[in-house]
Protein backbone atom coordinates (compact mmCIF):
# COMPACT_ATOMS: atom_id res chain seq x y z
CA UNK A 1 0.00 0.00 0.00
CA UNK A 2 1.58 3.23 -1.32
CA UNK A 3 2.21 5.60 2.38
CA UNK A 4 0.36 9.00 1.73
CA UNK A 5 0.77 11.66 4.15
CA UNK A 6 -2.19 11.89 6.45
CA UNK A 7 -4.25 15.41 4.56
CA UNK A 8 -3.92 13.08 1.55
CA UNK A 9 -5.50 9.88 3.15
CA UNK A 10 -8.27 11.87 4.88
CA UNK A 11 -9.10 12.93 1.58
CA UNK A 12 -8.98 9.98 -0.26
CA UNK A 13 -11.46 8.96 2.33
CA UNK A 14 -14.04 11.79 2.31
CA UNK A 15 -14.09 11.67 -1.32
CA UNK A 16 -15.22 7.70 -1.19
CA UNK A 17 -17.46 8.26 1.26
CA UNK A 18 -18.91 11.24 -1.06
CA UNK A 19 -19.19 8.38 -3.76
CA UNK A 20 -20.54 6.02 -1.60
CA UNK A 21 -23.11 7.94 -0.03
CA UNK A 22 -24.00 9.84 -3.88
CA UNK A 23 -24.72 6.32 -5.06
CA UNK A 24 -26.11 4.09 -2.57
CA UNK A 25 -27.09 6.45 0.68
CA UNK A 26 -25.73 7.50 3.95
CA UNK A 27 -27.09 4.26 5.26
CA UNK A 28 -25.59 2.04 3.76
CA UNK A 29 -22.05 3.77 3.44
CA UNK A 30 -20.41 1.75 6.31
CA UNK A 31 -16.82 2.39 6.93
CA UNK A 32 -16.45 -0.98 4.88
CA UNK A 33 -17.94 0.45 2.30
CA UNK A 34 -15.82 3.18 2.44
CA UNK A 35 -12.35 1.45 2.63
CA UNK A 36 -13.27 -0.62 -0.22
CA UNK A 37 -13.89 2.20 -2.65
CA UNK A 38 -11.14 4.27 -0.97
CA UNK A 39 -9.27 0.80 -2.21
CA UNK A 40 -7.66 1.17 1.54
CA UNK A 41 -8.32 -1.16 4.82
CA UNK A 42 -9.87 -0.36 7.56
CA UNK A 43 -7.01 0.39 9.99
CA UNK A 44 -6.29 3.09 7.84
CA UNK A 45 -9.47 4.61 8.63
CA UNK A 46 -8.91 4.39 12.20
CA UNK A 47 -5.85 6.08 11.68
CA UNK A 48 -7.47 8.76 9.80
CA UNK A 49 -10.25 9.22 11.80
CA UNK A 50 -11.53 8.88 15.49
CA UNK A 51 -15.12 7.47 14.63
CA UNK A 52 -17.75 8.03 12.28
CA UNK A 53 -18.81 10.99 12.86
CA UNK A 54 -15.87 12.37 12.23
CA UNK A 55 -15.68 11.17 8.91
CA UNK A 56 -19.68 12.48 8.42
CA UNK A 57 -18.22 16.03 10.00
CA UNK A 58 -15.31 16.17 7.37
CA UNK A 59 -17.50 14.61 4.51
CA UNK A 60 -19.48 18.15 5.13
CA UNK A 61 -16.74 20.06 5.46
CA UNK A 62 -15.29 18.78 2.32
CA UNK A 63 -18.73 19.60 0.35
CA UNK A 64 -19.31 23.01 2.04
CA UNK A 65 -15.52 23.89 0.88
CA UNK A 66 -16.24 23.00 -2.73
CA UNK A 67 -19.26 25.80 -2.88
CA UNK A 68 -17.19 28.24 -0.37
CA UNK A 69 -14.56 28.16 -3.10
CA UNK A 70 -17.20 28.34 -6.11
CA UNK A 71 -18.76 31.26 -4.60
CA UNK A 72 -15.09 33.04 -3.61
CA UNK A 73 -13.98 32.45 -7.35
CA UNK A 74 -16.78 33.79 -8.79
CA UNK A 75 -15.86 37.38 -6.96
CA UNK A 76 -14.22 39.89 -9.70
CA UNK A 77 -11.73 42.24 -7.87
CA UNK A 78 -13.04 45.90 -7.54
CA UNK A 79 -16.30 44.75 -8.29
CA UNK A 80 -19.15 46.28 -5.74
CA UNK A 81 -20.02 43.86 -2.74
CA UNK A 82 -23.78 44.06 -4.35
CA UNK A 83 -22.74 42.56 -7.73
CA UNK A 84 -19.83 39.86 -5.62
CA UNK A 85 -23.00 38.54 -3.62
CA UNK A 86 -24.59 38.26 -7.14
CA UNK A 87 -21.80 36.76 -9.09
CA UNK A 88 -21.18 33.97 -5.53
CA UNK A 89 -25.00 33.01 -5.42
CA UNK A 90 -24.92 32.64 -9.28
CA UNK A 91 -21.40 30.29 -8.99
CA UNK A 92 -23.58 28.10 -6.08
CA UNK A 93 -26.58 27.69 -8.17
CA UNK A 94 -24.96 26.60 -11.06
CA UNK A 95 -23.27 23.86 -9.00
CA UNK A 96 -26.61 23.08 -7.47
CA UNK A 97 -28.27 22.38 -11.01
CA UNK A 98 -25.19 20.53 -12.57
CA UNK A 99 -24.36 18.62 -9.53
CA UNK A 100 -27.91 18.01 -7.77
CA UNK A 101 -26.73 14.53 -6.41
CA UNK A 102 -24.03 16.23 -3.49
CA UNK A 103 -26.60 18.86 -2.81
CA UNK A 104 -29.47 16.04 -2.13
CA UNK A 105 -26.14 14.42 -0.33
CA UNK A 106 -26.13 17.13 2.12
CA UNK A 107 -29.89 16.99 2.77
CA UNK A 108 -29.66 12.90 3.69
CA UNK A 109 -26.45 13.71 5.95
CA UNK A 110 -28.54 15.88 7.87
CA UNK A 111 -31.34 13.28 8.52
CA UNK A 112 -29.26 10.42 9.19
CA UNK A 113 -27.51 12.27 11.68
CA UNK A 114 -30.58 14.20 13.39
CA UNK A 115 -31.79 10.05 13.59
CA UNK A 116 -29.33 8.84 14.73
CA UNK A 117 -27.91 8.60 18.75
CA UNK A 118 -24.68 10.45 19.12
CA UNK A 119 -25.03 11.87 15.74
CA UNK A 120 -27.05 14.86 16.26
CA UNK A 121 -24.11 17.37 16.84
CA UNK A 122 -22.92 16.58 13.29
CA UNK A 123 -26.11 18.07 12.14
CA UNK A 124 -26.01 20.95 14.22
CA UNK A 125 -22.67 21.69 13.68
CA UNK A 126 -23.56 21.44 9.52
CA UNK A 127 -25.76 24.43 9.61
CA UNK A 128 -23.15 26.35 11.57
CA UNK A 129 -21.10 25.98 8.93
CA UNK A 130 -23.40 26.99 6.69
CA UNK A 131 -24.06 30.38 8.23
CA UNK A 132 -20.54 31.02 9.32
CA UNK A 133 -19.49 30.24 5.46
CA UNK A 134 -21.57 33.36 4.10
CA UNK A 135 -20.60 35.55 6.92
CA UNK A 136 -17.18 34.85 5.69
CA UNK A 137 -17.91 35.22 2.58
CA UNK A 138 -19.89 38.67 3.04
CA UNK A 139 -16.61 39.77 5.30
CA UNK A 140 -14.40 38.71 2.30
CA UNK A 141 -15.62 41.47 -0.25
CA UNK A 142 -16.02 44.33 2.17
CA UNK A 143 -20.19 43.55 2.37
CA UNK A 144 -21.64 46.14 5.74
CA UNK A 145 -24.61 44.86 6.15
CA UNK A 146 -27.36 47.11 8.41
CA UNK A 147 -28.16 44.24 10.62
CA UNK A 148 -25.29 42.19 12.29
CA UNK A 149 -23.32 40.02 9.83
CA UNK A 150 -24.06 36.34 11.47
CA UNK A 151 -27.90 37.09 11.29
CA UNK A 152 -27.66 38.34 7.91
CA UNK A 153 -25.64 34.43 7.34
CA UNK A 154 -28.35 32.82 9.02
CA UNK A 155 -31.01 34.20 7.08
CA UNK A 156 -28.81 32.98 3.59
CA UNK A 157 -28.43 30.07 5.34
CA UNK A 158 -31.99 29.76 6.19
CA UNK A 159 -33.16 31.09 2.27
CA UNK A 160 -31.17 29.14 0.44
CA UNK A 161 -31.09 26.05 2.25
CA UNK A 162 -34.96 26.25 1.65
CA UNK A 163 -34.55 27.17 -2.22
CA UNK A 164 -32.31 24.39 -2.61
CA UNK A 165 -35.03 21.94 -1.44
CA UNK A 166 -37.40 23.08 -3.29
CA UNK A 167 -35.51 23.15 -6.58
CA UNK A 168 -34.40 19.39 -5.87
CA UNK A 169 -37.75 18.01 -5.13
CA UNK A 170 -39.67 20.34 -7.76
CA UNK A 171 -37.04 21.20 -10.51
CA UNK A 172 -38.49 24.07 -11.39
CA UNK A 173 -35.65 26.08 -13.13
CA UNK A 174 -37.69 29.16 -14.42
CA UNK A 175 -39.67 29.39 -10.30
CA UNK A 176 -36.04 29.17 -8.91
CA UNK A 177 -34.08 31.50 -10.85
CA UNK A 178 -37.39 33.67 -9.78
CA UNK A 179 -36.74 33.19 -6.39
CA UNK A 180 -32.69 33.32 -6.75
CA UNK A 181 -33.25 36.88 -8.23
CA UNK A 182 -35.77 37.75 -5.26
CA UNK A 183 -33.18 36.64 -2.62
CA UNK A 184 -30.26 38.76 -4.68
CA UNK A 185 -32.43 41.40 -4.57
CA UNK A 186 -33.73 41.71 -0.98
CA UNK A 187 -29.86 41.24 0.28
CA UNK A 188 -28.73 44.25 -1.66
CA UNK A 189 -31.74 46.19 0.69
CA UNK A 190 -29.39 44.87 4.01
CA UNK A 191 -26.07 46.34 3.03
CA UNK A 192 -24.74 49.81 4.11
CA UNK A 193 -23.53 51.73 1.04
CA UNK A 194 -19.79 53.10 2.02
CA UNK A 195 -20.45 56.56 3.71
CA UNK A 196 -23.60 55.82 5.09
CA UNK A 197 -22.61 54.04 8.03
CA UNK A 198 -23.23 57.45 10.30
Amino acid sequence: MTRMPLAERRQQLVDAAVAVMTREGVGKATTRAIVAEAQTSLSVFHYCFDSKQELLDAVIRSLIGTTVDLAEGSFRPGAPPREMIRDGLEAYWDHVTTHPEQHLLTYELTQYCLRTPGYDDVARQQYERYAHAFVVLLRSIGARTAVPVEVVGRYLTTLVDGLTLDWLVRRDDASARQVLDHLAQHLATMLVEPGTEG
